[in-house]
């Protein structure tokens, strides 16, 4: 998150998702022949080591241009989540570029697509299992790909959801389908992402690919379980033709920022307030390593500068800057993303352990090393005790299970706690930052565990589910 404070003084506390990155390698045209294009988590996370000190740099020359403050780059980030920190701090080289809090990544077009049928299953294997490593599990969150004219292509989506995939990629130009994108093949992929709940990003490149998306889009939005979320990534590069300000002022259509640059910022913004509930409908992204610093940092800063308060003012909008900047740099991507647990509609045995921090991090390590094995933490709404909690997943292809996790005041033990009916996904595009339950007062009545019982407590669960 970025840690920034208003002209009173008070602090602010924006979440910051990447919704489109690639992991993998491309082969690209040069002058030369071809080379090839690399992308690897480490990569990413640098850019956003670089980004915090190229945000706080251009903020504190540039002072009367913003009305906020912001701490330097040592200062202003810090997780979403607590017991990511907890977690990851004992690392230092790994504990950088707190600044992002989910990346949402993907195959490129890579060296692997065309050696597997259907296409992009050996590559959307690549990245789990470069994604679900202790180091990186706590923030990337992987998307698959398909190529929607190959037969089983709905079958590569469910299975990569089974085994620890959150959305969709689809690329109708590298793909080759850019004017077939109105047909069965699109139609049956986006109702199988609409049935599983995903969300699907499609990269845009001109504004008559996004009025083609648009109409399959609607098409499918009728047909499937659950409404499909499709973003158009790169806004369709285009930043005033109205056509695009049509599509996203249609259900289930949103729009990225990957791409945009100094005026294209300001131009686009100006323009998408005329669509409704556009504030909702925007998410943040770099398509990194085809983009870059300078790119994300015009977006970051426009959105936190004068320029955009004064914006909104000439245009009688009454929500706050900092409320809509929460919302278009994660808050919204927040919102669409599912979360890793189901939401629980009966009673469920309540099993309740603790373990000291070093041990819960061992375990962390060998399990997520497991293959086949991946984890993640989410945010949760305690309708009870009306808190914010972290739920920590663990899964398998066949079955998972989920706890609420708590830390202790003294930050040494882990509380796991299943969760219950009271338990839903936060809603971010409503509400602010929230406090997250992460000590409690009393673990008298927990139970503790050893690394060994630990591993068989949790692998025991798994195996019941």
């Amino acid at each position: 998150m970025l840690k920034i404070s208003d002209e009173a003084g008070n602090l602010h506390y924006l979440p910051l998702v990447d919704i489109h990155t690639h992991i993998g390698r491309v082969k690209i045209a040069t002058t030369k022949g071809s080379s090839q294009r690399i992308n690897q988590p480490q990569d990413i996370t640098n850019l956003y080591q670089k980004l915090q000190y190229e945000i706080t740099s251009r903020i504190s020359q540039n002072q009367d241009k913003y009305p906020i403050n912001i701490p330097d780059a040592q200062e202003c980030v810090e997780p979403l989540l607590p017991i990511v920190n907890t977690i990851l701090t004992h690392q230092s080289a790994k504990s950088r570029a707190f600044l992002v809090d989910v990346i949402v990544t993907f195959p490129f077009n890579d060296i692997f697509h065309l050696k597997t049928s259907p296409k992009f299953v050996k590559s959307n294997r690549y990245v789990r299992y470069q994604v679900n490593t202790f180091d990186n599990t706590f923030r990337f969150l992987p998307f698959c790909r398909v190529d929607p004219t190959d037969s089983d292509a709905v079958n590569e989506i469910q299975s990569s959801i089974t085994q620890g995939m959150y959305g969709l990629k689809l690329h109708p130009l590298s793909q080759g389908w850019i004017d077939r994108i109105k047909t069965a093949e699109t139609m049956n992929v986006l109702k199988t992402a609409g049935n599983l709940n995903i969300p699907v990003i499609f990269d845009v490149p001109n504004k008559g690919v996004a009025l083609d998306i648009t109409t399959i889009t609607q098409e499918a939005r009728q047909e499937s379980e659950n409404p499909v979320k499709v973003i158009l990534g790169h806004t369709g590069f285009d930043y005033s033709s109205s056509e695009i300000f049509d599509c996203l002022s249609q259900e289930g259509m949103y729009a990225e920022t990957s791409g945009m640059r100094g005026k294209d910022v300001e131009i686009f913004f100006n323009n998408v307030i005329s669509v409704p509930d556009w504030e909702n409908k925007l998410l943040f992204g770099t398509d990194h390593n085809y983009f870059s610093v300078l790119q994300a940092t015009d977006v970051i800063t426009f959105l936190i500068s004068n320029k955009f308060q004064i914006m909104l003012l000439e245009n009688d909008i009454e929500a706050k800057p900092l409320e809509i900047a929460f919302k278009i740099l994660g808050g919204n991507a927040l919102e669409i993303i599912p979360t890793a647990w189901d939401p629980i509609t009966e009673k469920t045995p309540q099993l309740k352990f603790k373990v000291l921090k070093d041990v819960f991090i061992q375990f962390l390590k060998k399990y997520i090393t497991s293959e086949g094995n991946y984890l993640r933490v989410d945010q949760g709404f305690d309708e009870s005790r009306k808190e914010v909690v972290q739920i920590i997943t663990f899964g398998t292809s066949n079955t998972k299970f989920s706890f609420i996790i708590f830390e202790t005041s003294n930050l040494r033990e882990i509380l796991l706690q299943s969760i219950h009916p009271a338990i839903r996904k936060v809603n971010y595009s409503e509400q602010a930052i929230f406090p997250v339950l992460s000590t409690l007062k009393s673990l008298k009545r927990a139970k503790k565990l050893s690394l060994e019982k630990l591993q068989a407590t949790v692998i025991k669960i798994l195996s019941q589910e």
